[in-house]
C-alpha cells in the first residue's frame, strides 16, 4: 500500500494522465488506459471553460448568501437531522458549542452510518462477516491518477449466483443477508432511539465521520481556476473507515467551503476563520451548464454508449457509474444496508430481476424515515408511496442521448442522480456529478484544501447569517 501511494503522488501530478509503464497492471489495463484517453480528449473543452473561470471570482457569486448550515457538536442526532431536513442540505460544518471551532462535517451518509452501527452492536454480525468483509476488501486501492479501484464488497447479482461465480463473495453476501434478516423491528426502534439521542460529539466519535468536505483559504486559492478546484478539491480522494459489514472505500470529495482569516479584535486580535462560501459538485455541473456554448460540438454530440455511461459492461476505472438496485417489496432497512455496504448513494427501484425502472431511493431519504421504525422495517414500496415527505424526481434517459441532455437534466431539475436506462426501460446505469467531474479532469497533487484541522471561527461569519446562539448557526442553500 505504501508503495502504490508513493506512485501514485508522482502520477497525479500529470495532467495529461498516468505514463504508459502504469498500464502494465493486468491484461486488461491497456484498453481500460486507451478508454479513459479518448474520453479524456472529448472533454477538453469543458476543462478549458473551467479553467479559463478564476476560482475567487466565481465564489463571489455566493457572496451574498448567508453562510452555509453549521452544526454545533451540543446537538444531539435527531435536532441535527431536523436542521438538515428543514434546510433541505445533505451536510453541514460541525463546530464546537462553547469555543465555535471549526471541527469536521456531518452529512446524511453520516447518519447511515451511525444507524448502522446502531444496529450492529444491537445485533452483532458474527466474526465470520467481519473477518470476511476485511479479508475480501483489504485496502481501497487508489489507482493512480485515472480514478479509483474500489476493492469493495458489492451485491451479488443473480446471474452470478446461478453461474457459480465468485463463491467467497456470495458466500459472504449471502451472510450478510442473513444477519439483516434477523434484524427485528424491536431491534430497529432501539437503534434509532439509541442514535437520536446521541450529541453529534458523541456521535462522530461512536462512528468515525467521512469528514465529506474541504475547507479552502482565499489566500492559497489565490491564483486557483475552477479546474483547481474540481481537480484539488472534489477529486481528491476521502477513505471511509468501513466496520465489521462495510469495506474500507475511497470516493471523491463532495463540497469545498472558502474562507479566510481576521483577526478578532473581542480576543485580543486572534486570527480566526470567516466562512464566506459554500461550492458543491453540483454548482459546478450548474456552471458547466450555463457556460456550455463554450464547448464543441464534439462534446456536445457525444452520446452516452460512447462515454461509457450507456453499456452494462463495468468499467473500473468509473465504478460510480454502475446501478445498485432491489425490488419494491424489499425490507427498507436492506436498502440502506445495501449503500452503506456498496458505499453508493442510491438504489434504482425495479419491478422485476432486470425489469422497469420505476422509483429511486436515495441516501438522504435516510433523514426521513429514521424517525419512524415502521417505515424501516417495512418495505421499500410503502415507505416511497405513503411515508416520504419529499418527492425526489426520477431522471431518466436513453444510451443515445448526448452528453447536453445529462447535464441539463442535472441542472435544471437540482436533482444528483440520472438513470440511463434501455428499450424496455431497465436501468444501464446511474450519472451523478461525481461521474461528470471525473470524466473532464484528473485529481491533482496540489493541496487546495485540508480536511482535518480545526479552526476558531470568526464571529464575523455568524453576523453574516443575523443569527447567533449557543448551539448552532444557520443558512445557506447546499
Amino acid at each position: 500500500m505504501h508503495v502504490e501511494l508513493k506512485r501514485q503522488a508522482k502520477l497525479l501530478e500529470d495532467e495529461l494522465g498516468r505514463p504508459r509503464i502504469a498500464v502494465h497492471d493486468d491484461s486488461i489495463a491497456s484498453a481500460e488506459e486507451a478508454f479513459k484517453r479518448a474520453i479524456f480528449e472529448v472533454f477538453e473543452s469543458a476543462r478549458r471553460t473551467l479553467d479559463a473561470q478564476d476560482m475567487l471570482s466565481y465564489c463571489t457569486t455566493f457572496d451574498e448568501r448567508v453562510p452555509p448550515l453549521m452544526l454545533a457538536e451540543s446537538l444531539t442526532v435527531a435536532e441535527c437531522v431536523e436542521f438538515l431536513r428543514a434546510f433541505s442540505v445533505s451536510s453541514a460544518p460541525v463546530i464546537t458549542a462553547d469555543t465555535k471551532k471549526f471541527v469536521g462535517w456531518f452529512s446524511t451518509v453520516d447518519v447511515l452510518h451511525l444507524l448502522l452501527s446502531a444496529i450492529q452492536r444491537r445485533k452483532p454480525p458474527s466474526s465470520k462477516i467481519a473477518s470476511e468483509t476485511a479479508a475480501l476488501s483489504g485496502h481501497p486501492h487508489l489507482h493512480s491518477a485515472w480514478g479509483v479501484l474500489r476493492k469493495a464488497i458489492r451485491t451479488v447479482t443473480s446471474s452470478e449466483r446461478l453461474s457459480g461465480a465468485s463463491e467467497r463473495e456470495v458466500a459472504l453476501d449471502n451472510a450478510r443477508r442473513e444477519w439483516l434478516d434477523a434484524v427485528t423491528k424491536d431491534d430497529v426502534a432501539f437503534a434509532i432511539a439509541e442514535t437520536l439521542i446521541m450529541t453529534l460529539h458523541e456521535a462522530r466519535h461512536t462512528t468515525h465521520s467521512e469528514e465529506d468536505g474541504r475547507m479552502v483559504s482565499r489566500v492559497a486559492a489565490s491564483d486557483a481556476t475552477l479546474l483547481d478546484c474540481v481537480r484539488s478539491g472534489f477529486l481528491r480522494h476521502i477513505v471511509s473507515a468501513g466496520d465489521s459489514v462495510s469495506p474500507r472505500q475511497a470516493h471523491v470529495c463532495h463540497r469545498v467551503c472558502t474562507y479566510e482569516l481576521k483577526p478578532d479584535d473581542s480576543d485580543f486580535g486572534t486570527e480566526k476563520m470567516v466562512i464566506r462560501s459554500l461550492v458543491s459538485q453540483s454548482d459546478i455541473v450548474q456552471f458547466l451548464y450555463d457556460k456550455s456554448d463554450a464547448f464543441d460540438d464534439k462534446l456536445k454530440r457525444t452520446n452516452l454508449s460512447s462515454l461509457g455511461l450507456g453499456s452494462r459492461k463495468a468499467h473500473r476505472v468509473f465504478p460510480d457509474s454502475d446501478v445498485l438496485s432491489c425490488y419494491p417489496p424489499t425490507r427498507l432497512l436492506d436498502a440502506f444496508g445495501m449503500m452503506h455496504v456498496s458505499g453508493r448513494s442510491c438504489v434504482a427501484i425495479v419491478d422485476e430481476p432486470r425489469g422497469k425502472l420505476v422509483e429511486v431511493l436515495s441516501v438522504s431519504d435516510v433523514v426521513d424515515a429514521i424517525f419512524d421504525a415502521d417505515a424501516l422495517a417495512g418495505t421499500v414500496e410503502d415507505y416511497l408511496k405513503g411515508r416520504r415527505n419529499s418527492r425526489i424526481p426520477l431522471a431518466v434517459l436513453h444510451e443515445d442521448a448526448d452528453f447536453m441532455d445529462v447535464l441539463a437534466t442535472l441542472a435544471n431539475n437540482a436533482i444528483h442522480h440520472v438513470f440511463v436506462v434501455d428499450l424496455e426501460g431497465s436501468p444501464l446505469r446511474v450519472i451523478t456529478p461525481t461521474d461528470i467531474i471525473s470524466r473532464i479532469a484528473l485529481p491533482s497533487a496540489r493541496k487546495l484544501g485540508w480536511r482535518f484541522d480545526s479552526y476558531d471561527i470568526h464571529p464575523d461569519t455568524f453576523e453574516q447569517c443575523g443569527k447567533s446562539t449557543r448551539n448552532f448557526a444557520f443558512g445557506g442553500d447546499k
